[in-house]
């Protein structure tokens, strides 16, 4: 099953791009519905890079452990503006995400988030968990962004 979900964030490609990259702010975006853990020391430094994996350990609400998760990236591609991960976990043997996004007008980007998800019987429940759960990382996006405005204007 494929669950699309879109919003307009309040930036410009070049910041979006300056966030989206750092595999820190995945924590910050899935916080506290999803977490992270990497199981190595390090996995999640500096930013994300093609055909590396990265192994991680995935929690629900901090403290209760659906399994480990693999994100791999696929595609990074900053002239289309696209971002590509193969995935897999416990419960989703398939999550292959794709994110795209344009600016439509300065200071407007228009964001999607596409995940392919494939879990067996459970596949209609974890699509309508993505649908979700992409919505509450959407809004995690804003509140990113605009920590960073305000971090520059106090800068200034």
């Amino acid at each position: 099953m494929l669950a699309r979900i879109s919003t307009r964030l309040a930036c410009t490609e070049i910041e979006l791009w300056q966030k989206i990259i750092e595999p820190r702010s995945l924590q910050f975006v899935a916080s506290p519905i999803l977490s992270f853990v990497p199981v190595e020391a390090g996995v999640l430094d500096g930013e994300w890079q093609v055909g590396r994996t990265y192994p991680l350990k995935l929690y629900f609400l901090k403290f209760i452990p659906l399994g480990r998760h693999i994100i791999q990236l696929v595609k990074i591609d900053r002239d289309h503006n696209t971002i590509s991960s193969r995935e897999s976990g416990l419960l989703a043997s398939v999550w292959n995400h794709n994110i795209f996004f344009q600016e439509e007008a300065p200071g407007v980007v228009s964001y999607t988030d596409e995940i392919e998800i494939q879990a067996g019987w459970l596949t209609p429940f974890i699509w309508l968990f993505a649908h979700l759960f992409y919505r509450h990382r959407q809004r995690r996006w804003k509140v990113l962004l605009q920590k960073k405005d305000e971090q520059e204007q106090e800068a200034n």
